[in-house]
């Protein structure tokens, strides 16, 4: 069966790989007003990546593992979080950080650094750090999936494409409209349009996925794809591009 990809908006993704491994990424949804799925209604998860310790990327993780028993990759402050603050078991903890591979629920994942911050506050006051995180799936022969994890615009995008060869991103390309305080002081989001598309490039990528929105009529989203669309005309770079709607679906082909 081929890999699938289903977006539940902002960063929240399920991944279901070519083996049938169901694997949970950055899962912002009960509390996310534009998924439509609720964590009830999801089936076993076998694995949950988490990017960094943001409420719209844990999301209701510790719900999903709690209730499916299952692993989680995810760097020391969102551990800390997880089994001290929200009571998962230890046990389920994969604690990680850039550069180490690893294979969990038969699914290989390579975190990579993430220019971004990690950071919670506990109901004790304790302000909690770490890294963030961006990571590469591998979901099928000849389908590595890398998701972003929210970094800065960096050099290291060019890197990744260089090692790690990844088939398709998901890219940042907008700030969710839910996301900050103040919002109408800000005017992108961590990667700006124009950022992500090069970024795209950098990572060699076949198939771009814009990610970190809630809603596809977001203007930055279609900014976006009018720049792909425009490389595409000029005959210089022509990757395939998908905007999902929350709670749509689409394969991942080879």
């Amino acid at each position: 069966m081929a890999a699938t990809l289903r977006f539940f908006g902002t960063a929240a993704y399920e991944l279901i790989t070519e083996d049938g491994a169901r694997v949970l990424i950055d899962p912002y949804m009960d509390s996310n007003p534009a998924c439509p799925v609720k964590v009830a209604e999801l089936d076993k998860v076998d694995l949950v990546l988490v990017t960094h310790n943001a409420y719209d990327h844990v999301g209701e993780a510790a719900d999903i593992l709690k209730r499916d028993g299952c692993p989680v990759i995810c760097a020391k402050d969102v551990a800390h979080s997880l089994t001290t603050v929200k009571g998962v078991d230890p046990d389920q903890i994969r604690v990680t950080i850039w550069g180490i591979p690893m294979e969990v629920a038969g699914v290989r994942v390579h975190p990579v650094e993430s220019h971004h911050w990690s950071f919670s506050v506990t109901p004790s006051g304790e302000l909690l750090s770490g890294p963030a995180m961006g990571f590469m799936v591998d979901a099928a022969p000849g389908v590595r999936l890398y998701h972003q994890g929210d970094s800065a615009m960096t050099y290291d995008f060019r890197l990744f494409g260089e090692l790690y060869h990844p088939t398709h991103g998901l890219m940042v390309v907008a700030l969710p409209e839910d996301s900050l305080p103040h919002f109408e002081v800000y005017r992108g989001g961590e990667t700006n349009v124009q950022e992500a598309v090069l970024a795209s490039q950098w990572l060699g990528l076949r198939h771009v996925i814009a990610s970190h929105y809630q809603y596809p009529s977001h203007p930055d989203v279609q900014r976006f794809v009018q720049l792909i669309e425009a490389h595409k005309a000029a005959g210089d770079w022509s990757p395939e591009v998908s905007v999902l709607a929350p709670g749509e679906t689409i394969e991942l082909l080879p």
